[in-house]
């Protein structure tokens, strides 16, 4: 054999390992990816689902205060308010779930099928447009109990009505697009709790956790009157939370369990203000710390 046709075989033999080392590489990290994902997708839903149960439970807790008090035309007036809350509630979880389900029948790590069918058949906008009806009705219909302002779920406006879309679900794995309509699930479940609570059902969002993907702060609201209680999350990703995760506030510890922390305070002075959370843990092996300033605005009563 000629040394030139021994050199053309090991140089074949060379490039079908390293071809086949990098796909090796590359279809773990993707496995990787989706275990990951699919991971934090159940952490969230457990959320979820405590959240479902806790809802359930306040609204037998309404109907209870209402009958011992002598189920007064008042009070059955808010177990009618609740109802509704609770139904149009549903009607966005179960049509969230549906688009769920369709992405979670796809194959593990199909990006262009998954992004396809939410960003150019449309999935996203219709998400979107569930969202923004739900927060919009919710102010109008409970615009006489006070609420905090509700943020849009769904990022995005009529001058840039394709954020939404692409930044979420732009090449995205199934497994990653369902994950985000999870956590999007968990804010239409934080809202519905706030007009629970003004219409007399009992505080629930403390009868239940929630497990993030990164460090980061939740806050229903931007702007609040003066005098009135601010309430916020910080919270880290499971994984971190077994990391001695440490709180605070403006330099104020806060206590944290399950990896999330409350953030409470009476909101002073009047104008645009900000806090700083900052959280701190130990993250692959080294001691890390997170800070968010959060912007807040206090108007006068």
């Amino acid at each position: 054999m000629k040394w030139n046709t021994i050199y053309r075989i090991y140089e074949g033999l060379a490039v079908v390992i390293t071809l086949g080392c990098w796909w090796l590489y590359i279809t773990t990290q993707i496995i990787d990816s989706e275990v990951h994902w699919q991971s934090f997708n159940s952490a969230v839903e457990r959320y979820v689902n405590k959240a479902c149960k806790a809802s359930v439970d306040a609204d037998s807790m309404l109907k209870a205060d209402v009958r011992k008090n002598g189920n007064s035309r008042e009070g059955i007036e808010r177990i009618k308010r609740a109802a509704l809350l609770q139904e149009r509630t549903n009607e966005v979880m179960k049509a969230l779930e549906t688009t769920k389900n369709h992405l979670k029948a796809m194959p593990a790590g199909a990006r262009r099928k998954a992004s396809n069918w939410m960003v150019s058949q449309g999935e996203a906008h219709r998400v979107k447009e569930w969202l923004d009806k739900y927060v919009t009705w919710l102010s109008e219909e409970f615009k006489d109990l006070t609420l905090p302002k509700f943020e849009k779920i769904a990022e995005g406006d009529e001058e840039n009505a394709l954020y939404f879309a692409h930044n979420y679900f732009a090449y995205t794995s199934p497994a990653e697009a369902v994950t985000v309509l999870s956590h999007k699930q968990s804010i239409v479940k934080r809202y519905e709790s706030e007009v629970l609570k003004k219409l007399g059902a009992g505080d629930i969002t403390g009868s239940f956790v929630c497990y993030w993907l990164r460090p980061g702060v939740f806050a229903s609201t931007k702007i609040i009157q003066v005098g009135e209680e601010y309430n916020a999350d910080m919270f880290i990703e499971i994984s971190a939370s077994r990391a001695n995760p440490r709180m605070s506030i403006n330099q104020t510890p806060v206590m944290v369990r399950d990896g999330q922390g409350q953030v409470v305070f009476r909101a002073q002075g009047v104008g645009k203000q900000f806090w700083e959370g900052k959280i701190r843990a130990r993250v692959y092996g080294k001691d890390s710390t997170f800070v968010h300033r959060v912007p807040l605005e206090v108007l006068p009563k």
